[in-house]
């Protein structure tokens, strides 16, 4: 699964990139910049594998209707804390240090355990509110240049 999995991400990931250098030629594009673009927002599809690994729980396997819940959440959470922190951006454009916490505190979300679910939880939503604050800031300003 692991390895057929991976074959079907090449795809869009350099070298192989079949997907971002079609895309590349419609958009007349770099197609090695397209295709590191198309990684960075693909990065789900890196961590979903091994969040099956660390939490079986995730493929539905001797587990309880509240733990499944428990886990997609923190790992739905803990994913997009993690494309964000690539991405660099979220509600406004994420400081180099908050980027690292951001992306600390989602892999916290996505490997198992109430303790580090708990500590990663409070470190994405301090980041994700203070980076809320920082856009509607960011927007005020905006409306008053104009």
């Amino acid at each position: 699964f692991f390895v057929f999995y991976f074959g079907i991400v090449a795809d869009i990931t350099p070298p192989v990139a079949l997907a971002a250098y079609a895309g590349s030629a419609i958009a007349k594009s770099n197609p090695m910049k397209t295709a590191f673009n198309a990684s960075k927002l693909a990065i789900a599809a890196f961590i979903v594998p091994f969040i099956f690994c660390f939490s079986p729980a995730m493929l539905l396997i001797g587990t309880t209707a509240p733990e499944v819940i428990q886990i997609v959440a923190t790992s739905f959470i803990g994913i997009f804390a993690v494309a964000a922190a690539l991405e660099g951006y979220c509600f406004a454009k994420i400081p180099l240090l908050m980027r690292l916490l951001l992306a600390a505190g989602g892999l916290m979300l996505i490997y198992p355990g109430a303790l580090t679910d708990l500590g990663g939880l409070g470190l994405v939503a301090a980041i994700l509110l203070i980076l809320f604050f920082m856009g509607k800031k960011q927007q005020r300003q905006g409306e008053k240049n104009v």
